[in-house]
């Protein structure tokens, strides 16, 4: 069975909402906080999802969030859970510290 340290996952998101905002990073903090608030923040929210699919390690290990899988409205806790569970229905176990 793959593994996948939840701490990788956690440091590899808040590393890239980070950059590009600058802005320190909590998982009570909206997404849309780091990667902008724009009329068409849906929009924008999908886009930052492509962008997540493509991080290392998530590229190599087959991440894929679909548009739509969040509201855009969703929180930095939110997008990790929505991370931890599409590694796990693909059969990674996530592991802990």
């Amino acid at each position: 069975m793959k593994k996948r340290s939840f701490t990788v996952v956690r440091d590899t998101l808040f590393n890239r909402l980070h950059q590009a905002s600058g802005k320190k990073v909590a998982h009570n903090h909206k997404v849309t906080t780091h990667i902008g608030k724009t009329p068409s923040a849906a929009i924008t929210f999908n886009a930052f999802l492509a962008v997540v699919n493509n991080l290392e390690p998530f590229k190599t290990d087959g991440l894929f969030l679909a548009p739509g899988i969040l509201s855009h409205t969703a929180s930095v806790e939110d997008l990790l859970t929505a991370i931890t569970e599409n590694y796990e229905r693909r059969g990674w176990t996530v592991t802990l510290p």
